[in-house]
């Protein structure tokens, strides 16, 4: 069944640098997206606020606690087999104590700068995002 989902999208950064998880491939669909770093984040359920959404899927998928700081003024477009998503960032700080957490989803995390991040092999709209992030830290 094709779908339409909104994703929420974690920009976290801390001391220059930002917050990328390895991702694992879940289903045969997704399996093409695994081994790819990437902005962690995911789906917003039936009636969840944006907000709402982000909190839960950090906490659910890196056992982190963040704040929000800005939503990203763009919203990125992304389409599989049977999945388009509507990918909304957000620039975040940690929250609290840092004790990362990882869930099924991921194979690893890691804090890198911009420069490493541009050379890395990552999902499809990284680098603008990151781009879009970077631009509201030095206002």
């Amino acid at each position: 069944m094709n779908r339409i989902i909104p994703v929420v999208i974690a920009i976290i950064h801390k001391d220059n640098k930002f917050l990328l998880t390895e991702r694992k491939g879940k289903d045969a669909d997704d399996a093409p997206f695994g081994r790819i770093w990437h902005f962690p984040g995911g789906g917003v359920e039936f009636g969840e606020e944006l907000h709402d959404a982000l909190l839960r899927e950090i906490k659910e998928e890196l056992n982190l606690a963040v704040a929000i700081e800005h939503q990203l003024p763009r919203i990125f477009s992304a389409v599989r087999p049977h999945w388009h998503g509507l990918l909304i960032p957000h620039l975040c700080s940690i929250q609290g104590e840092e004790h990362i957490v990882l869930d099924s989803e991921s194979f690893q995390y890691g804090w890198f700068t911009y420069e490493e991040i541009k050379k890395m092999y990552t999902l499809p709209f990284v680098a603008e995002m990151l781009d879009d992030a970077l631009s509201l830290l030095k206002k």
